[in-house]
């Protein structure tokens, strides 16, 4: 029988083994899953929208478990909503659309409160479904929902004054992401703002999720990405009051 001090030392050897072979595993998804060098990114679209076809339709469903984010994710989203007012970075609010809205969290808390009217756009019908129970009354002043994929969706052009984007395109190629961003950077009318809120990584890798088949990116590499699409960074900010272990999240505001 292994005497208490052995086993201790035994338990503490393989918690140290495998966080160093998570870390190896990893480090290969990252390398052998990239969003600039995918050659079948049909089938990882198909396997993500496969994923969020079971997420129930309510906020736990659309936090991946994590409701206790909601409050703090919007009153920091409202915060930077604010920063871009006083600053001029954003000068009507009128119209804005919800981009993977999903059953319309962010919709109903951040920019219903904020704009006249809201569009909506979700992969996922049963999604876009139960938005208007979730909503309530104000779903009235929620203009469209269209039932489409970032990568084909086109917003109208010269029409937006926010166009709000949040974890959803860690589901796009960076080729795809790119194109997505100038077809925004067309739907902006003038004064008007494109903001991208979204996890970053710890590193300068990209991290690959194989349960919901989308990437994180490192900070820069967005920031890359951004520039790529012939945007400009008007200002950002980190999300603050998430859980410790928590994957960081960003706010930049683009035009």
């Amino acid at each position: 029988m292994l005497s208490k001090s052995v086993l201790k030392r035994y338990l503490k050897n393989t918690s140290v083994v495998l966080k160093k072979l998570n870390s190896v595993l990893k480090m290969a998804l990252s390398s052998s899953v990239s969003p600039s060098n995918v050659t079948d990114k049909e089938s990882i679209y198909e396997k993500a929208e496969a994923y969020w076809s079971q997420v129930s339709c309510d906020v736990d469903g659309m936090l991946g478990g994590f409701a206790k984010l909601h409050l703090p994710d919007i009153v920091d989203s409202k915060k930077f909503l604010r920063i871009l007012r006083n600053k001029k970075k954003l000068l009507n609010f009128e119209r804005a659309i919800d981009c993977g809205c999903g059953i319309g969290r962010v919709t109903k808390y951040l920019l219903l409160p904020q704009f006249e009217s809201v569009d909506m756009v979700d992969i996922i019908d049963s999604f876009i479904e139960s938005s208007s129970s979730y909503i309530g009354e104000e779903d009235k002043r929620v203009r469209q929902k269209f039932v489409c994929g970032l990568q084909d969706f086109e917003p109208e052009e010269n029409y937006y004054d926010m166009i709000w984007i949040q974890w959803v395109t860690g589901h796009l190629t960076d080729e795809d992401l790119v194109s997505f961003l100038k077809r925004c950077q067309n739907g902006l009318r003038e004064g008007g703002c494109i903001v991208l809120k979204e996890n970053v990584t710890s590193s300068d890798t990209y991290h690959f999720d194989t349960e919901d088949n989308s990437w994180t990116r490192p900070r820069n590499r967005i920031l890359e990405l951004i520039k790529e699409a012939g945007l400009t960074l008007l200002c950002d900010r980190k999300q603050t009051n998430f859980p410790q272990g928590m994957l960081s999240v960003y706010m930049f505001a683009l035009r």
